[in-house]
C-alpha cells in the first residue's frame, strides 16, 4: 500500500464516488483506518457501506427514524441537513437499472465463466431499444442510450473496460446494494403501474 495514500484521499473518493477493490491504495487504506474514516462520515450525518465479499465502499445518507426526529425536538440541535443529493431516475433510466441488476442476478445464478459480468455497448443497446417502441429516430434513441450508458459510468454502476467495438462495459456489483431484491420487486411493481412516459420520473434512492 502507498503511504502516500492518507484517509484524506479516501475520504475525498469516497465523496466523489465508490471505491472497488482494484483500488488496491484507497481499498487497503480504507482497511487500514476503518474507524477513522467510518466516525468522520458519521459525524455529517453519512455511514460507509462496504462489502469486503463483493469488493466496493460507497457513502450514503444515514435516515433518521421517527423516534429520532422525536428526540431532535426535545434538545436545541436541529437536525443535520442532508448532504448526498437524491436523485431521481428518469423511466428509461429505472429501466436500465432494472435490466443491469436482472442481469446480474442471472449471471450469479447461472455461475458464468469469470468474477465479473461484462457486456458490450451493443449488448446494453438490444437489452434497451424493446422500450423505445414509440420512437421511429434510430440515431436519436441511439444516442439517449448512449447518454445513459455514460450516466451509469459516472454513477460507478458501468465500468468501460475496452473501448474497441463500441465498448466493454463491466456491470458493477455495487448496483446490489443500490437495488436490493426487495427494492427490486418495488420498482418492477412501479414500472407495470407507470406508463412509459420519457419525462415521468421514478425515484429509486441515492445513486
Amino acid at each position: 500500500m502507498n503511504p502516500s495514500i492518507t484517509h484524506r484521499h479516501v475520504i475525498v473518493r469516497l465523496l466523489n464516488g465508490p471505491i472497488y477493490q482494484e483500488d488496491l491504495d484507497l481499498w487497503g487504506r480504507l482497511g487500514a483506518e476503518w474507524e477513522r474514516i467510518k466516525n468522520h462520515f458519521l459525524e455529517i450525518g453519512l455511514e460507509v457501506a462496504r462489502d469486503d465479499s463483493a469488493g466496493y465502499a460507497f457513502i450514503r445518507q444515514t435516515e433518521e427514524t421517527n423516534e429520532e426526529l422525536e428526540e431532535w425536538e426535545d434538545t436545541e440541535s436541529a437536525p443535520l441537513p442532508r448532504v448526498l443529493r437524491r436523485t431521481r431516475l428518469t423511466y428509461h433510466q429505472t429501466i436500465f437499472m432494472v435490466i443491469l441488476r436482472e442481469e446480474l442476478l442471472r449471471f450469479e445464478q447461472d455461475q458464468e465463466d469469470g468474477d465479473h459480468l461484462y457486456r458490450s455497448a451493443l449488448d446494453l443497446r438490444e437489452l434497451l431499444l424493446p422500450y423505445y417502441p414509440e420512437m421511429h429516430d434510430e440515431k436519436k434513441v441511439h444516442r439517449q442510450i448512449s447518454g445513459m450508458i455514460t450516466k451509469f459510468e459516472e454513477w460507478g454502476i458501468l465500468k468501460r473496460v475496452r473501448d474497441k467495438e463500441g465498448g466493454l462495459y463491466r456491470v458493477e456489483r455495487i448496483i446490489k446494494a443500490k437495488l436490493t431484491p426487495e427494492k427490486l420487486a418495488e420498482v418492477k411493481d412501479q414500472i407495470k403501474r407507470r406508463s412509459p412516459d420519457l419525462d415521468d420520473e421514478m425515484e429509486v434512492g441515492d445513486v
